[in-house]
């Protein structure tokens, strides 16, 4: 999560933006979290730069879509929970447009300071913006062509005049350093304070706002990294005394006075934290040394809690962190959102129910029957680069899953008869295979079929330690092979697509026969079809996800029939109730031709796709997702989908009413059980407890556990709310304890 911020008017309740789309929202401290606002992406989008404004009362944030008339900034109402006011860039014509930074006036939303970026002539530029009528007339009032093509990092409005405007600025091309301007007109003239240097984080006392802190950021070999103090609201400035430790870029990313104790200051910096409870007069210097995903990193953002003392949320490169003792010490604040790396998968049978989601480059096995988790091919949160795992469930035999990815130039596809642990290598090349869908024989479980992109293999798992790999000569060389599937009455007999045509063979793939009848109106235009189905419980039915709908034939793919116009990805018959069809779109921005522009949505038939029920793109929070998997009841469906910033979501349809219920699914690491509790409590956890400190809400130490393996008695603690942190061997994470009477 980003831009974690305590709301400054309710009592434990939390604001923060997700890595793609959503803002969420706790109202318990952090223990559990809704969606407060889902962005529609109409264009693909990032939510960045989450603010709290008007004293609390909404929330501001950027609507980052590079190179679209979607960039905006939205002003979002936190009593109506909707958005009221948006503020659009005025040059949104430009090619590769992006709002870079903003900022609002609270005594009025009208003025607003936007900071955009584009390339001009082959150049990065920047041009700032001011309005003082809500958008309606802006004036521009940075050019950086006409300004030694200075970069801006970041603007700022004094909260007490409207008029005076900051620019923290960065370097050129013709290594010109940037220095502050600042304009006590509106931005009609200019002054360069303190030039020579880079800067971006700037902060106002909000007991003065002539007391301005601001921070050095990133430059070249002349850059000092620095903290600046001005007591006169910008004319003059004097470095703050503080002695930083070097490591990398050596910059100051934010800077944060607490808004009910202007004497408390923290500085973020890339690996370390620096706090003053003096009003600046001594600042204690937090140091980390190495980047420990589990530690501090890259401090982004800083929120002070009004309502404890020495309470924080700090916002990191990793992980949002939470301490209670000014940030002398760091847990992990606990939330169910990761990034979901587009990769999902589900098998079910009376005994067994597994599903499988991507996540960082690998992915995670849950076994719902036995509420367990596990990981593979995990790789390390500081490792930015790499090809993710593509896992695909065999539907036939429980635990074998079928992998791919791509490592050092070569392309491997493996099988794992465990779910992925005891891995055997079935091809590999140097040349891209790409697993695009796997399909095996009911009658012979040791066959499988897969298309691993432009080829069709035939693979043998009769013997795991000597798996026979046979490439399939195919009906039109050099077009992808999107979907392959076994006759479930016929081990022989396979399905095929490529493009707008389906293929049938019935003798293992020798020859192939073309079977379109129906299918003509695929041929017009960019249409693809995109997965094909057998329906377990009729095996003459198939079905056809395509570009343009989805296709019914029941007759084994010798005809075809409409029975949808909606763009599906993934479809699929129950497996348990006749005549019941569910169907995915996911998102797609059209960028990847031939699909076209969709937002995802599920849709439902209880009649063969004779009528069709829509669970639309907001009932489902607007999910940025390219997977989908399916689990069936007799009076239920589970669609599971593999979301980028919110993780593994469940949607349950009931097959009666129609109605659908969604839940976050997450394998909470720490529980605290019972909780509320009267006399004792249990720590629940995956990894080793090694500890546990109970603390006041106030950050009082009032009991220590260093060997809790029993349950730990609290009988003598009054009623109230605490907090427990519990120290593990995968890291630190506090919860909140309530303890009754």
């Amino acid at each position: 999560m980003l831009d974690v911020t305590y709301s400054k008017t309710q009592e434990d309740v939390i604001y923060a933006l997700t890595l793609t789309n959503h803002v969420v929202t706790s109202t318990d401290g952090g223990d559990t979290w809704t969606v407060l606002y889902s962005d529609p992406l109409d264009n693909y989008a990032r939510l960045l730069d989450l603010r709290l404004i008007n004293e609390g009362a909404a929330l501001s944030f950027n609507v980052r879509a590079e190179g679209t008339d979607y960039n905006k900034i939205i002003i979002f109402d936190l009593a109506t929970a909707s958005i009221v006011q948006t503020f659009s860039p005025p040059n949104s014509y430009e090619f590769d447009i992006l709002i870079e930074s903003y900022d609002i006036s609270d005594s009025n939303n009208d003025v607003v300071l936007m900071h955009t970026t584009y390339s001009l002539a082959g150049a990065y530029t920047h041009e700032v913006f001011y309005t003082s009528n809500g958008g309606l007339n802006w004036n521009a009032v940075y050019y950086s062509p006409i300004n030694d093509h200075v970069a801006v990092n970041n603007v700022s409005i004094s909260p007490s005049d409207d008029n005076k405007l900051f620019l923290m600025r960065g370097g050129s091309t013709t290594r010109e350093l940037g220095g502050v301007f600042v304009s006590s007109d509106a931005g009609q003239t200019w002054e360069n304070k303190i030039p020579g240097n880079t800067y971006d984080a700037i902060a106002f006392n909000p007991d003065n706002s002539n007391d301005i802190l601001l921070g050095t950021s990133y430059g070249y070999d002349t850059h000092i990294e620095n903290l600046y103090r001005s007591l006169d609201g910008g004319s003059t400035w004097a470095i703050v005394p503080i002695t930083w430790t070097t490591m990398s870029t050596d910059h100051i990313n934010k800077i944060e006075f607490n808004p009910t104790n202007s004497n408390e200051i923290i500085v973020l910096e890339e690996n370390e934290m620096v706090v003053s409870s003096d009003n600046g007069a001594t600042w204690e210097n937090y140091v980390y040394s190495e980047i420990d995903p589990e530690a501090y990193y890259y401090g982004l953002a800083a929120s002070y809690n009004p309502f404890v003392a020495d309470e924080l949320l700090i916002t990191t490169n990793f992980y949002p962190f939470l301490t209670t003792d000014g940030g002398l010490t760091l847990s992990k604040l606990e939330n169910p959102f990761i990034n979901s790396t587009g990769t999902i998968a589900a098998f079910s049978s009376e005994s067994e129910n597994h599903v499988y989601y991507g996540m960082r480059l690998g992915y995670m096995h849950k076994d719902l029957q036995n509420d367990t988790e596990e990981g593979y091919f995990l790789q390390p949160l500081t490792q930015g680069f790499g090809s993710g795992v593509k896992v695909f469930a065999d539907p036939v035999v429980p635990g074998r899953v079928f992998t791919g990815n791509r490592s050092s130039n070569t392309s491997y596809i493996n099988v794992s008869s465990a779910h992925g642990a005891d891995l055997k290598l079935i091809a590999s090349s140097m040349f891209f295979l790409i697993l695009e869908d796997v399909s095996t024989s009911i009658a012979n479980p040791n066959i499988s079929w897969m298309s691993t992109g432009i080829e069709v293999h035939r693979v043998d798992l009769t013997d795991m330690d000597n798996i026979i790999d046979e490439n399939i000569a195919i009906p039109e060389f050099g077009e992808v092979i999107t979907a392959v599937q076994v006759d479930s009455d016929a081990a022989t007999t396979i399905f095929i697509t490529q493009g707008v045509d389906f293929y049938k063979s019935i003798d293992d793939g020798a020859t192939w026969n073309i079977s379109n009848a129906g299918l003509e109106g695929l041929d017009v235009g960019d249409h693809l079809i995109v997965d094909i189905e057998q329906n377990p419980l009729n095996a003459n039915q198939l079905l056809l996800s395509t570009t343009e709908g989805i296709y019914l034939s029941e007759d084994k793919g010798n005809s075809w029939v409409s029975i949808s116009a909606e763009f599906t990805d993934n479809v699929v018959f129950s497996s348990v109730t006749e005549n019941t069809i569910v169907g995915v779109t996911h998102y797609s921005d059209g960028f990847n031709v031939p699909l076209p522009v969709a937002k995802a949505k599920i849709i439902i038939s209880t009649d063969l796709g004779g009528t069709w029920t829509e669970i639309s793109p907001e009932m489902l929070n607007y999910p940025f997702t390219e997977s989908s998997a399916f689990l069936f009841t007799e009076d239920a469906i589970s669609v599971y989908l593999g979301v980028h910033d919110l993780g593994l979501i469940k949607y349950d349809i009931d097959l009666e009413t129609l109605s659908v219920n969604s839940e976050i699914l997450n394998d909470n690491p720490i529980q605290l059980y019972p909780n509320p509790t009267k006399n004792s409590f249990s720590v629940h956890s995956d990894a080793n407890v090694m500890a546990v400190t109970i603390y006041t809400i106030t950050g009082k130490n009032v009991k220590t556990v260093t060997q809790p393996n029993a349950a730990i008695d609290v009988s003598d603690l009054a009623q109230g709310v605490y907090l427990v942190k519990v120290i593990t061997t995968n890291g630190t994470i506090t919860k909140r304890l309530l303890k009754s009477n």
